[in-house]
C-alpha cells in the first residue's frame, strides 16, 4: 500500500547552530554578549560570564590572595564608591583592615641614624643669607675691639650721671672734676672748655650739647641745683664764653638734662621738670609730675615729645596739644610703668613713635612702647628681660636694631598679680656675674633677638654712653676705669646711586 505525501510534508532540513557573535575591537570584552555578572574588584580583575544555560563562571584571570595586607599603591580602595561601600557594610567589612592597606615596616635602628646623617650633611649645604652691610653683625661682632680709648680722671661716679656727650659737628665732651674738656675728633686737638668756680656747685654730673642751630653750646648740670650754658665758639683762647646760669632755688639736684633747639629741659630731684631759654634770663616754665627723682629726659626727633623717667619706675610722656603749649598743666600723655628705676630712655629715628626704656635694679627690662597708643596705661610693644641694669639705650639709624649698655646682674623678680610695683624690695642687692654683667649688647628689632653680647668692653659698669651724629659708632663709660671707648657698631647703607631710566634720555617738550 503506497501512500503518496506531498513533497512539503515529505522534506527535512538540518537545522543551523545558533549564531555567536563576532569580538569587534569596539566591544568591550571579547566574551559573547550574554548576561554577565558584575562583581567588583578585590585587587584583581574578576570578569566572571555566565551564560543563560548554566554554565559554570570563567576563572578569574588573576588568583592573587584578596586578604593580603601588602597590596600595589596603583590599585583602588574597595569603599570609593556608593556601591563598594554599600556591599562592605553588608558583608561587614567597612572597618575591616582589607581597605586600609599598609606596609608593614619594621622599624629599623639603622634608619634613624641615616635619617640624623641626612639632616646634619643637609645643613651643610644651608648656606646663610650674608649679613646686611648696615647690621652690628658685619662691624662690631666680627671685630670685637675698640677704636679709641680715652683718659677721663675725675669723672663722677654717680651711676646715674652722664659725664660725655658727642656734637653735631664731631666733637666729644667729658666732665672731668670741675673741668670740662672738648676734642675734636677730625684734627684730635684737646681743649678746655670751661671751669665751674661757683661757690656750692657741687658735683658737676650732666653735660649736653646742643641740637640743629645750636651746635657750639654745650650745658652743664650740678649735684646743687645750677644750670649753665656755655659757648664754644666765643670762647677767647682756649676756654668758652658762659651765656646764661640759672640756679635752684630749693638746691635741687638736676637729674637729666636734653637741648630742643633753644630750650633746654632740666629734670629736678624732686620731680619736677623746668623748661629753660637761652634767650631769656629767668625760668620759662616749670611743671610737677612724678612723685620721684627724675633720672632720664629724652625729647623726640621732632620736638613734639618729651619722655622723662623717674626712680620709681614711672615714665611719663609730654605732648603737645590743641592750644596749649608743651609742658602746660594737661599736655602729660600716656605713662608707662617698670618695676624699678628707670634712667635709660631713646625715641626711635626711623619710626618716631617708638620709645626704649630701660630699668636697673631690681628689674632689669627693655621695654619698648608705642606714644600713639591711645590708652592711658599702654603695654608695651616688646619685652627683653635681662635681669641686668639698663643704663643707657640707642636705636640706630641705618637698621632695625637696638643698643643697650649694662652694669650688674641680679636675680629675677617673683611675677605678681595686677599691676607692676615699682617699690624696691628691702633686700640687699645680690649681684650675680653673668654674661650680660658690664656687657654692650645689640637687639634686634621686633623679634628681640641678641644679635651681639660683648662681654670684655669694660670692667666695670657701663654708665653711659653717647651715640655719634652720623649714626655709626658709639662712646661708651666707665667712672670705675675712669676711661671713654669708641666702638664702630654699624655703617651706613652704600650708596648704589641713581639707575639711569628711559625718561632721563627724553624730555617732554
Amino acid at each position: 500500500m503506497s501512500t503518496d505525501l506531498p513533497a512539503e510534508s515529505c522534506s527535512t532540513e538540518t537545522p543551523l547552530p545558533p549564531r555567536k557573535r563576532v569580538a569587534s575591537y569596539a566591544s568591550v570584552s571579547k566574551f559573547s554578549s550574554s548576561k554577565r555578572r558584575r562583581i567588583s574588584m578585590l585587587g584583581c580583575d574578576l570578569d566572571i560570564q555566565q551564560d543563560l544555560a548554566g554554565e559554570s563562571p570563567l576563572r578569574p584571570s588573576n588568583s592573587m590572595d584578596r586578604f593580603v595586607p601588602s597590596r600595589p599603591k596603583t590599585l583602588i580602595p574597595l569603599n570609593v564608591t556608593p556601591r563598594t561601600n554599600r556591599i562592605s557594610r553588608q558583608f561587614g567589612l567597612s572597618d575591616s583592615r582589607v581597605f586600609n592597606f599598609k606596609e608593614n615596616v619594621r622599624p629599623n635602628e639603622d634608619n634613624k641614624m641615616y635619617s640624623m646623617l641626612r639632616r646634619s650633611a643637609s645643613n651643610l649645604f644651608n648656606i646663610s643669607p650674608p649679613p646686611r652691610v648696615t647690621s652690628v653683625v658685619a662691624n662690631l661682632t666680627r671685630r670685637q675691639q675698640c677704636m679709641m680709648v680715652l683718659d677721663g680722671p675725675g669723672m663722677s661716679k654717680d651711676p646715674h650721671a652722664t659725664p660725655i656727650t658727642w656734637s653735631l659737628d664731631n666733637r666729644i665732651a667729658v666732665a672731668c672734676g670741675r673741668d670740662i674738656f672738648y676734642q675734636d675728633l677730625e684734627t684730635r686737638a684737646v681743649s678746655r672748655l670751661c671751669t665751674l668756680n661757683v661757690a656750692d656747685s657741687g658735683e658737676l654730673c650732666h653735660v649736653q650739647w646742643g641740637g640743629i642751630g645750636q651746635e657750639q653750646k654745650l650745658a652743664l648740670g650740678t649735684s646743687n641745683g645750677i644750670i649753665q650754658v656755655w659757648d664754644a665758639a666765643r670762647g677767647l683762647g682756649n676756654g668758652g664764653a658762659l651765656l646764661r646760669m640759672w640756679r635752684e632755688t630749693n638746691d635741687y639736684s638736676v637729674g637729666a638734662l636734653d637741648w630742643n633747639k633753644q630750650l633746654v629741659a632740666v629734670g629736678l630731684r624732686d620731680g619736677s621738670i623746668s623748661l629753660f631759654d637761652v634767650r631769656c634770663a629767668k625760668e620759662t616754665r616749670r611743671v610737677s609730675g612724678h612723685k620721684g627723682r627724675i633720672l632720664g629726659l629724652k625729647w623726640n626727633t621732632d620736638g613734639s615729645m618729651l619722655a622723662t623717667g623717674d626712680d620709681l619706675g614711672m615714665v611719663y610722656i609730654w605732648d603737645k596739644r590743641a592750644g596749649k603749649e608743651l609742658l602746660e598743666e594737661g599736655t602729660q600723655g600716656s605713662k608707662m610703668r617698670h618695676r624699678g628705676p628707670v634712667k635709660a630712655l631713646a625715641w626711635c629715628p626711623w619710626k618716631p613713635d617708638l620709645l626704649a626704656t630701660g630699668s636697673i635694679y631690681p628689674e632689669g627690662t627693655i621695654h619698648v612702647w608705642s606714644s600713639s597708643s591711645p590708652s592711658a596705661l599702654p603695654t608695651p610693644t616688646l619685652t627683653v628681660p635681662l635681669d641686668t641694669s639698663v643704663l643707657s639705650l640707642h636705636w640706630s639709624p641705618h637698621c632695625k636694631e637696638l643698643l643697650s649698655t649694662h652694669g650688674s646682674s641680679f636675680p629675677s623678680l617673683p611675677p605678681t598679680r595686677g599691676p607692676a610695683s615699682a617699690t624696691i624690695p628691702p633686700a640687699p642687692l645680690k649681684v650675680l656675674s653673668t654674661a650680660l654683667t658690664n656687657s654692650i649688647c645689640v637687639h634686634e628689632y621686633p623679634s628681640g633677638k641678641r644679635l651681639l653680647n660683648l662681654t670684655s668692653a669694660h670692667m666695670g659698669p657701663v654708665t653711659h654712653s653717647c651715640l655719634a651724629p652720623d649714626g655709626e659708632d658709639v662712646f661708651t663709660v666707665c667712672p670705675r676705669e675712669e676711661t671713654i671707648k669708641k666702638w664702630h657698631v654699624w655703617s651706613k647703607r652704600p650708596d648704589s646711586g641713581k639707575k639711569e631710566s628711559a625718561f632721563d634720555k627724553w624730555s617732554i617738550r
